[in-house]
This record gives structure tokens, C-alpha cells and sequence, in this order.
């Protein structure tokens, strides 16, 4: 029995292990400070994201909500927002394995809950890009349960892996007379992250991704030779990168890939989308 417990345990501490993930950037709202986002008030009303950072209860003065980013779709009258916040630039260079961003939603305890609102994750802060990314949640929170609680989400940004910074964009926007949308705990982890030194050696980073017809390296390193996987982990096609350092996937079925990069200094993978 103890060597089964023991063994039970092992597993369990292994498994743990393999889940475990680093924080690789958070935002908590703590500081009341937005400076280092991006904010748009998109509908002209003058009311955006980071005005106010906690809801208080009229009657009671309690708060309803933690200190977190707000957006309102009602103060004294009717809203109907569409505000924006774009964070700073997030470096995942050190990234490795599984990329996660994660954040909590909260909205009013109340009938008035039905807040819609969307993720967007990109390589570029433009609102344009961050429109046309594949990599989002659109959703409306409440759904008439007039809970109120504070929900988990996370989003999976795999495959970001191998770019040098990415953006994450909150907006607010199609609804009106409801209350309010609580953002807090903002928060990318990893698998794991490279050291220092492994970053200067085995730096290589792909773009654009997605991609219609062709990805562009960029290395510290000479480069040996470059495949095409499938998400199964089948070989797809040796591939030859240019002198511009430049692969060329035009001819590739739309889907998701993993392009395999071989240099002096090791060997690096990447997962891309061909559009």
C-alpha cells in the first residue's frame, strides 16, 4: 500500500510538473495605472477603459468588483460602448512549449449583465491587425444568470511561439444599457523559458504569421536546412530558404504547420498558420 501511495504520488508530482507554467508577463490593475496600454474610446462618448477601477455597491459603498480595468455600458444614462485596451508590447522571445494568456471577467449581479466584449491577440498593436487576427474570443458574458461572479478564461498562444513580442487588445463594444465589464488578472505563461544565454544562440524568430505565401526568418545563426511538419508530427516537405532568408508555403493547404528550423547554434521549432 505505501509503495502505492508513494508511486501515486510520484505520478501526480510529474504531472504537475509537466503543466506547470511560468509567468512570462501580468497586469493585476493593482496600480491603478494604464499608461502602458493603448486606450480608444472608439464610440466618441468620452468614457473608455481605465476611467474608473473598482464598481462600488450605491447602497452599501462595498465594493462589487476588485480593483480591475472597467468598461461601462451605463453611467447615470445609457452607453453603447466601443473602447479599446491594447497593452504595451509583451516579450515571449524566452518562451517555450505551450504559450496561455488568462484573465477574469466580471459583470453585474443583475438582469443588466449582458456585456459583449473580445480578445485579440496580434504582432502588431494596430487595431486593424488585431481585427484580422485568427487568435481572439468574442463573446457575451451574463447570458441572463445574474450572477455576477468573476469568471476564468484562457486563450491558447501557441502559436505565437518564436516571435519576439506580442499584443493583447480588450474591447467593449455592441451592447447598451447594461452596466458594466470587469477586466482583471491579465496574465501569459509558458511551459518554460530560455535562459539568457540560449536565447542569444538559438534566436530565431518567423513572421508574418499567418501567412498567405511566404514566412521570413530571422537568425543569429547560419542556417543548415528547414522542414514542414503537420500538427501529427508528420514530415510535410523539406523546404529551401532563400538568400533573403525567406520560405516559400504559398503552394501549402490552409491549416496549421510547424516549420523546423535547423542552424549552427541548434535547432528551433515554430508553428505557423498558412491562410
Amino acid at each position: 500500500m505505501i509503495k502505492k501511495l508513494l508511486f501515486a504520488g510520484a505520478l501526480a508530482l510529474a504531472f504537475n510538473s509537466m503543466n506547470a507554467q511560468v509567468q512570462v508577463w501580468k497586469d493585476d490593475f493593482n496600480d491603478e495605472d494604464v499608461s502602458d496600454w493603448m486606450l480608444y474610446d472608439d464610440d466618441g462618448d468620452e468614457i473608455q477603459f481605465g476611467d474608473i477601477f473598482q464598481i462600488m455597491n450605491n447602497t452599501t459603498q462595498q465594493p462589487v468588483t476588485p480593483v480591475s480595468l472597467i468598461s461601462r455600458s451605463w453611467q447615470q444614462v445609457a452607453l453603447t460602448p466601443d473602447n479599446w485596451a491594447v497593452s504595451s508590447a509583451i516579450d515571449i522571445s524566452k518562451a517555450q512549449g505551450t504559450l496561455t494568456l488568462s484573465w477574469i471577467t466580471q459583470v453585474a449581479a443583475a438582469a443588466w449583465d449582458l456585456e459583449k466584449y473580445a480578445v485579440y491577440v496580434s504582432t502588431s498593436p494596430d487595431q486593424a491587425s488585431l481585427l484580422a487576427s485568427p487568435v481572439k474570443v468574442v463573446e457575451t458574458l451574463g447570458q441572463g444568470t445574474n450572477a455576477g461572479t468573476p469568471v476564468n478564461h484562457t486563450l491558447d498562444l501557441t502559436s505565437f511561439i518564436g516571435q519576439p513580442q506580442i499584443y493583447v487588445a480588450f474591447r467593449h463594444y455592441d451592447c447598451t444599457d447594461q452596466d458594466f465589464l470587469s477586466i482583471d488578472d491579465v496574465t501569459v505563461k509558458a511551459t518554460s523559458l530560455l535562459a539568457v544565454s540560449d536565447v542569444s544562440k538559438k534566436a530565431v524568430s518567423i513572421y508574418p504569421n499567418p501567412t498567405t505565401e511566404a514566412l521570413i526568418l530571422n537568425v543569429n545563426s547560419k542556417i543548415n536546412s528547414a522542414d514542414i511538419y503537420d500538427l501529427s508530427g508528420k514530415l510535410v516537405r523539406n523546404v529551401t530558404v532563400s538568400a533573403d532568408n525567406k520560405v516559400n508555403v504559398q503552394d501549402l493547404k490552409n491549416g496549421t504547420y510547424v516549420l523546423k528550423v535547423n542552424t549552427e547554434a541548434g535547432s528551433t521549432s515554430h508553428k505557423f498558420i498558412k491562410k
